[in-house]
């Protein structure tokens, strides 16, 4: 090599030709490393697994829920073993007045009356039955007496639960009663006589009967004659 080309090579290497070099250098290894890395990623794949294929027919999917297999010999509506919830209670049960007597003042479904004794307006949710004192309270329908207790303004008060989310009240009894919480009574059955009713007390001597359907108070003759 004459001294002319000798010279070229090291003005070239000194100048910018010595960064192109390592710059095709660097190149050159980042597409080794590349092709080494793609290399081993296609063995894995050919290496993993296959997951094995269903055996489970379209027909055996639609027959499951949630994992669970139907069964087709049990029976949905059989309730042959499940007890009816109030089963003291008779649905077609004739309905009664407590008392056969005059009403002295009517339900008045919500709307505001004012009170004789009390002076005061307020709803009266139940009606008056005039009755001398000591006669016989009959229940309204066949039930469980529910509760029974004192009140100082209605005085000796039973509720009997008629299920079907029915309730009767008798308010205004003596405090000798025939029935006890807990008691079971058919329709037309005596549970007490009639007492006094002190907040009501400027009236003539009465039965309060009122009755509940869920909680609400409606209207006694309309629960009687339902």
């Amino acid at each position: 090599m004459d001294k002319i080309t000798t010279q070229k090579i090291k003005k070239f290497f000194k100048g910018k030709g010595f960064a192109g070099a390592l710059c095709l250098s660097v190149v050159a290894i980042g597409i080794s490393t590349y092709l080494t890395y793609d290399s081993t990623l296609k063995t894995i794949a050919d290496e993993e697994p296959k997951k094995p294929e269903s055996s489970v027919s379209a027909e055996q999917v639609d027959n499951t829920q949630s994992g669970i297999p139907k069964d087709e010999t049990s029976k949905s509506n059989d309730n042959s073993s499940v007890a009816p919830a109030n089963n003291f209670v008779r649905s077609t049960a004739k309905r009664v007045m407590p008392i056969d007597g005059e009403v002295i003042w009517e339900y008045s479904n919500g709307e505001l009356v004012k009170s004789e004794t009390l002076g005061v307006w307020k709803t009266h949710d139940g009606m008056d039955i005039a009755a001398a004192q000591g006669t016989d309270v009959k229940a309204a329908c066949t039930g469980k007496v529910k509760e029974i207790k004192d009140d100082p303004l209605w005085g000796v008060c039973v509720i009997i639960d008629h299920g079907d989310g029915y309730e009767t009240h008798y308010y205004g009894l003596d405090k000798s009663l025939e029935v006890k919480e807990g008691s079971e009574v058919e329709s037309g059955q005596k549970i007490g006589v009639t007492g006094t009713i002190e907040c009501e007390s400027k009236l003539a001597p009465h039965l309060h009967f009122a009755v509940k359907q869920s909680g609400k108070w409606i209207s006694p003759k309309e629960y009687v004659n339902g």
